[in-house]
């Protein structure tokens, strides 16, 4: 059964029929203005969006991103310093005991699934949001994003108020960093990210933009993508769709590096089984 909610469903399907599938990402209720930052629900004022680096300084010596993978049960969080992680969706959790710089959602089904979870976090942890998990949270509660700081996951092939595009669209030359097989990078969140179906590519993208002297990948496993993700258990787990595009996510991640030793940033895995390691990134573990 799909997390998302039957209105929602049906909803996608007359997005995609009138040829405008991604305009449902923010319909009904929500509006940006992507030129001003400012956010409405339902025509009242919800929130103005921060660019990416209100919220993710530059020149951090330190970027941790932090998945949801099985080996996070083995890892100890609380050596990383305050401030420095990117909580990836089920990740939240992990606020309890460490002090992240952000926690960052992508998908509405996570939402629609864990709206508690998010909910519960303190209103000093800023959230990094793609349209159409910012429009779920908004029907979920709009009171939880009321004091918050927001910045927008936006998607540059798909991007706001905007027609769709290809990657191979001159007017993206400005942001893009290309590789084989039609993938690319950006690297200027704040014109968008280029969406691989794992959360984790997104926020390197935004923690490379930032250009920190160090990114360590934490949990961003993909061996055991069918597994339990840490904060689950067996009867109670949401279907991962990274099996699947496991290849052009390894080719992202590719890239990554490779962008990574360009700006003299060096990407770590803490993540011992992670399919990450056969691109040559670096295993380590976690050091405060």
């Amino acid at each position: 059964m799909s997390d998302r909610p039957f209105v929602r469903q049906l909803i996608r399907l007359a997005a995609r029929l009138t040829g405008r599938p991604h305009r449902q990402d923010i319909w009904p209720g929500l509006a940006i203005d992507r030129t001003s930052g400012q956010v409405t629900w339902r025509g009242s004022q919800l929130l103005t969006l921060l660019p990416f680096a209100a919220i993710v300084p530059q020149g951090m010596p330190l970027i941790a991103v932090v998945g949801s993978g099985p080996s996070v049960a083995d890892q100890d969080l609380t050596r990383l310093p305050p401030r420095t992680a990117i909580l990836l969706n089920g990740a939240a959790t992990l606020a309890a005991t460490i002090q992240p710089l952000a926690v960052m959602v992508e998908d509405e089904r996570f939402v629609f699934r864990h709206m508690a979870m998010l909910a519960n976090l303190p209103r000093d942890i800023p959230l990094l949001l793609s349209p159409a998990a910012l429009r779920a949270m908004a029907e979920r509660d709009s009171d939880v994003l009321n004091g918050r700081r927001v910045a927008l996951i936006d998607n540059l092939t798909k991007p706001v108020n905007q027609p769709r595009r290809k990657l191979s669209d001159p007017a993206l030359d400005a942001v893009l960093t290309r590789g084989a097989n039609g993938v690319a990078l950006s690297h200027d969140p704040d014109a968008g990210v280029v969406i691989f179906g794992t959360v984790a590519l997104s926020a390197v993208q935004v923690a490379l933009a930032a250009k920190p002297d160090r990114i360590l990948l934490v949990g961003i496993d993909l061996t055991n993508a069918a597994a339990p993700r840490f904060y689950e258990t067996a009867t109670k787990s949401a279907p991962s769709g990274i099996v699947a595009g496991l290849d052009r996510i390894l080719g992202g991640f590719a890239i990554a590096l490779r962008s990574a030793q360009a700006q003299n940033t060096t990407i770590l895995c803490a993540s011992p089984v992670s399919a990450l390691l056969v691109l040559g990134i670096p295993k380590t573990k976690i050091l405060s």
